[in-house]
């Protein structure tokens, strides 16, 4: 019996004296943001749409904790990369390093306008991110994007709005990988690597904004991967906006006080992996370009999704980057029982085969 008391005295304390926004979320405060990925969508019916939705709530931090981990990254990364103080407190340093140091704001909820109806969101996790599913409804607007704002408080005239692209069950998808395949990146050599993420100023890969541009006019839809943190999208968005195709993204999660930085931005296989298998099957009815480069594990990454979706891929395209070992014998080793009409490497776009 004592045992049973100890128990209801506990359940009476989580329920009664645990304040209400820990149990069920608190709303947006004036110095917290939300942030949207751009996400697709699954027509369910004529109408009727399933809409993944992605947010980031964080606030601008400028406290100690803030400043102790800006330190510890920013030492982290004097040590391992060839860089002057002086370039630290650059500019462009400054801007992509930030979103490394906000404050992430977890138990957090928005309340979405869904089909004229408010709609409460799950509550964000530590690292301050949201991810659910809604339906909303949408006639005749099939491959366009649609916006789904956030209601907010009358007192807070800010605005905020999800974006997704309405994806029919049939069509032709491309799912690209970023670095060194669309932005030059030098992901082989690590030390090149921190300086074109943190110190230079983003460049497209020769020839590959007009080959996008190209599939974007056929009607292609784009699904961006790349295993570089959250963090970096708000720097590499205008970027991709510049220079290539709107698309949805699939990017990891980094936490600045979970592990070394240099250590993540090695390559992730089984992460690529999972993201690709994840959008072929939403999209089970499309066929798939898969575009890469052969820095790291790009070939190999595809040649699996194409032994778990023969009937899905239509074709893999690899750039070539220099440096990388590229024989015969890799590719036939990477590639074998896969008919050769359906991968290519090449060295810039216009010298690929029709398909």
């Amino acid at each position: 019996m004592m045992f049973l008391r100890n128990i209801f005295r506990r359940l009476f304390a989580v329920l009664f004296f645990v304040p209400s926004w820990f149990l069920y979320g608190s709303s947006l405060k004036k110095d917290e943001e939300i942030l949207f990925f751009p996400t697709n969508a699954k027509l369910l019916s004529d109408e009727q749409w399933e809409v993944s939705v992605h947010a980031w709530i964080y606030e601008m931090e400028k406290g100690t904790v803030s400043r102790d981990i800006g330190r510890k990254l920013i030492g982290e990364i004097l040590e391992f990369v060839d860089v002057t103080e002086a370039q630290t407190q650059s500019a462009l340093f400054k801007e992509r390093i930030k979103w490394f140091l906000v404050d992430n704001e977890r138990n957090k909820v928005i309340n979405m306008g869904v089909d004229g109806q408010s709609q409460q969101s799950p509550r964000s996790v530590a690292n301050g991110h949201i991810k659910f599913s809604t339906q909303v409804t949408a006639k005749d607007q099939v491959g366009t994007w649609i916006d789904i704002p956030v209601n907010m408080p009358a007192a807070d005239k800010r605005s905020f709005a999800a974006e997704t692209q309405l994806i029919p069950r049939r069509g032709t998808s491309v799912i690209s990988d970023i670095d060194d395949t669309v932005k030059i990146s030098e992901v082989m050599n690590k030390k090149a690597l921190i300086q074109h993420v943190f110190f230079k100023d983003y460049e497209t890969t020769e020839g590959m904004p007009a080959f996008y541009a190209e599939l974007a006019e056929q009607g292609y839809y784009f699904h961006y991967i790349s295993a570089s943190p959250w963090q970096l999208y708000p720097s590499l968005k205008p970027f991709m906006e510049q220079h290539y195709p709107k698309g949805a993204y699939s990017l990891r999660h980094f936490r600045v006080t979970d592990s070394s930085f240099i250590a993540f931005m090695r390559s992730s296989m089984n992460y690529k992996i999972k993201a690709i298998s994840n959008i072929i099957q939403r999209y089970p009815e499309h066929r798939f370009i898969l575009i890469g480069d052969s820095g790291e594990k790009d070939p190999e990454v595809y040649a699996q999704i194409y032994r778990k979706f023969p009937n899905n891929i239509k074709k893999i395209l690899i750039r070539k980057v220099a440096g990388s070992a590229l024989s015969d014998a890799r590719k036939e080793h990477i590639f074998e029982g896969i008919p050769e009409h359906r991968w290519q490497f090449f060295d810039t776009p216009n010298m690929l085969e029709a398909f």
